[in-house]
């Protein structure tokens, strides 16, 4: 049992103050009927709509593959692509992007409706893993890349490990727990292999999989039993 008002806050646009006034003006049902007092406990089970539409919880995390050049904001004041319209409408007021990926990288994006959750995913001490492919410039000597990611690179932020994963020609994949700006980017680049293309395949035991360029979906509650019971 929670409040209605509380309810309906969480699963729409609408501020607990909306709710009220929705209430009065009896355009809120619980279980098909009408419901004139926002501080009524309801039973969260029973379907619940405003003005016909249906109350629906928000997912706790959602799935995006980001496309390159999509700047990983909710606005951009210059007009750039950015996240503004990737979530559909019911989700927008209540998820926001964990972390960022620059313009020019593209897959794994991941949203999140707890914030929390989001400190624990970026925060630096819990070494959350994040696996990319990169494409860079010349070909690679794979022990001796091997030897100097795991040793660490020296970068304006400090000496940053990685593990390097697979060389296949002068695509490599590699595994950070570092997720500040343009991290791996400078790890390469000051390893002595610059970045042509960058793509993000897993972040934690989040994997982008087949979702298509451009698509979100609903993080299943199988990917998510690792954040809730850490």
């Amino acid at each position: 049992m929670e409040r209605l008002d509380k309810i309906i806050a969480r699963c729409s646009a609408y501020s607990r103050k909306d709710a009220k006034r929705l209430c009065v003006r009896g355009m809120v049902t619980v279980n098909g009927k009408t419901v004139r007092s926002s501080s009524t406990r309801v039973n969260t089970t029973h379907p619940i709509l405003v003005d016909g539409d249906l109350m629906e919880e928000p997912p706790l995390m959602v799935l995006y593959h980001k496309p390159k050049g999509v700047i990983s904001t909710m606005q951009d004041e210059h007009g750039r692509a950015c996240l503004a319209e990737v979530l559909p409408p019911r989700w927008r007021h209540v998820l926001h992007p964990v972390g960022r990926l620059d313009a020019d990288t593209t897959g794994l994006l991941l949203f999140c409706g707890d914030g929390q959750i989001t400190q624990y995913l970026l925060h630096p001490r819990r070494a959350i893993e994040r696996e990319y492919i990169a494409q860079v410039e010349h070909p690679v000597d794979e022990e001796a890349l091997k030897a100097t990611l795991a040793a660490g690179v020296q970068t304006s932020e400090g000496v940053i490990p990685a593990t390097l994963l697979e060389v296949k020609g002068q695509q490599v994949r590699l595994v950070v727990t570092e997720g500040k700006h343009r991290m791996v980017r400078r790890i390469l680049a000051n390893a002595g292999h610059p970045v042509l293309e960058l793509h993000r395949m897993r972040y934690g035991q989040f994997l982008l999989g087949e979702l298509k360029e451009g698509e979100v979906r609903p993080a299943e509650e199988i990917e998510t039993i690792w954040l809730t019971e850490r």
